[in-house]
């Protein structure tokens, strides 16, 4: 019976044991991430709505009025936090979670710096004597929205399809401009200017009435201050019989100041206009542009400045050659860009350098060194820049050794070469057009060849081209080039423009040597040896300032 007793009372023992194992708390194997989102500066002003996201895992949340946000039930082991909200820089804290506990990610954040930068293109608009309706586009570059408006002055000749409004960062708006020609008699032109975001953007807006007779002519259109002038002018001349209204726009450097900014010319008449550089204004050597309307034309004036001392004088650091005088650089006036070709293929004026392809060799020049090129490799020079950008230009160079192929051409936008030099049967030949390019048979066309006396040989010869566009109308179009020779005239070519090629395509890069390929035939380089090579875009050489130039040797 005892037996029995002390089996019954174990098992109560057993019973009891288990029980009270079971109430017992089970060990804890997650934790939390708990936190406080507040503006920077302050340290204490709560952020609501920032989104807090856990980068190993997709887990987010926001932020409550107060500030605060939490994660549960996290496993432990450490987080990337990444915070996010509008108007703040996205921030990232880490955090180490321990099973049992609340881990504390508390975090501040730096409001961004509202920018609206806005852009109008294009910066002006020349409605000419026909137009009527002309568009701009605003692009809001910037991080925020800007509001803006339009202050069109007092010009009841000028209105808009719109004086205001808002554009959100990265978008961009449309306004239409019009005129109504029955307020105006005569040329008009007027600065509007957009408000947004504090800053102020102008636009330049010209009309013309209808059937004006000026007609506004500028010369020259590029001026060369070189390494001490400090004022150059140049005329602008009213070839027509009614009076001529003028403005300059754009004059984008404090260096540069002008006589007179607006005026007025009488048909026939003419008025001279000083630029004045200020020196102490200019680092390096410097291009700038600015540009005269008279409602009906744009048009640009080149201004080149050199800086004391920064060495355009052809053979610098080599033995100067015959003719040379090594401290002045002849006729520098509209000279866009110059190659001595002194080991490397840089323009001594500092703005359209170059790069030699197919390993052409530097070789003694005329005055230093020069570059030979190879028929067999094709070398050339390249020069990723248009060079010719107007109608009416002049190149200038020392040659030798020539042969038949070409010399130098001008890729140009719509893929097809122009301005192309080259020898054909030993006679220089120079052809404008792509079309008069673009099959052989045109090609050796002796219409646009010169003629000349013999020019191949190691003997070296310089060579000008001075060449000019004239519009008489739509199937009057032609480009007059005359050849000097060792400094005198030998020949000129009139070439004729067949009416339906279009004109809007101009140069995009210029290629000394190598090959040039047109529509079913190729020329390629020749072994020349070329040196001192000189571009004036938008300048006629004279014959005096050819003769210079050949004098000099450079």
């Amino acid at each position: 019976m005892k037996s029995i007793f002390k089996l019954l009372s174990l098992a109560l023992l057993v019973t009891i044991l288990s029980l009270t194992s079971c109430t017992e708390e089970p060990e804890e194997s997650t934790g939390s991430i708990t936190g406080y989102v507040t503006e920077s500066g302050t340290g204490t002003e709560p952020i609501s709505g920032v989104t807090v996201s856990i980068l190993a895992n997709g887990r987010s949340t926001t932020t409550g009025s107060d500030g605060t946000f939490s994660f549960t039930a996290m496993q432990p082991g450490q987080y990337s936090l990444q915070f996010s909200k509008t108007g703040y820089n996205t921030n990232t804290r880490t955090v180490n979670v321990v099973a049992g506990q609340e881990n504390r990610c508390d975090i501040q954040l730096t409001k961004v710096n509202e920018v609206a930068e806005i852009v109008i293109n294009p910066s002006s608009l020349n409605f000419g004597t026909t137009q009527t309706d002309m568009s701009v586009t605003i692009k809001n570059n910037g991080n925020t929205t800007a509001e803006w408006s339009l202050n069109l002055g007092n010009n009841p000749w000028l209105s808009a399809s719109q004086l205001g409004g808002s554009i959100q960062a990265g978008r961009t708006q449309s306004i239409t401009f019009s005129v109504d020609r029955n307020y105006i008699s005569e040329p008009k032109t007027t600065v509007v200017n957009l408000q947004a975001f504090g800053n102020s953007y102008p636009l330049t807006i010209s009309c013309a009435p209808r059937n004006t007779s000026s007609n506004m002519v500028i010369e020259p259109t590029t001026l060369n201050f070189g390494s001490d002038l400090t004022q150059q002018t140049f005329t602008i001349r009213n070839t027509g019989n009614a009076p001529l209204t003028w403005r300059a726009n754009n004059i984008t450097t404090p260096a540069l100041s002008l006589s007179a900014t607006q005026g007025t010319v009488n048909g026939g008449g003419n008025s001279v206009i000083i630029v004045t550089v200020d020196r102490s204004l200019v680092s390096g050597d410097m291009v700038s542009t600015f540009i005269i309307s008279d409602g009906i034309i744009d048009q640009t004036i080149t201004v080149n400045i050199t800086s004391s001392g920064s060495g355009t004088t052809p053979g610098e650091g080599d033995e100067p050659g015959p003719g040379d005088d090594p401290g002045k650089l002849v006729v520098t006036n509209g000279l866009a860009a110059y190659y001595t070709l002194n080991d490397n293929y840089d323009d001594t004026m500092g703005e359209y350098d170059g790069f030699g392809i197919n390993d052409p060799t530097f070789v003694t020049g005329i005055s230093g060194q020069a570059a030979q090129f190879s028929k067999a490799n094709e070398s050339s020079i390249l020069i990723p820049y248009g060079m010719i950008s107007n109608k009416t230009f002049s190149i200038s160079f020392w040659v030798k050794d020539l042969n038949d192929g070409v010399i130098f051409y001008s890729k140009c936008s719509d893929n097809y070469n122009r301005f192309t030099l080259s020898m054909d049967s030993g006679r220089l030949k120079f052809v404008c057009y792509a079309n008069n390019n673009s099959h052989e048979s045109n090609y050796k066309n002796d219409d646009r060849s010169f003629i000349h006396s013999n020019i191949t040989g190691n003997t070296w010869h310089h060579i000008a081209i001075i060449s000019e566009y004239t519009d008489k109308s739509y199937y009057e179009r032609t480009w007059t080039s005359i050849l000097y020779i060792d400094g005198k005239r030998a020949s000129t070519i009139t070439e004729t423009r067949n009416g339906a090629e279009s004109e809007t395509s101009y140069p995009n890069s210029f290629i000394i040597g190598g090959k040039a390929t047109f529509y079913n035939y190729s020329l390629t380089t020749s072994n020349f040896t070329v040196d001192n090579f000189r571009i004036y875009d938008s300048r006629l050489l004279t014959a005096e300032e050819v003769k210079e130039i050949y004098n000099a040797r450079q």
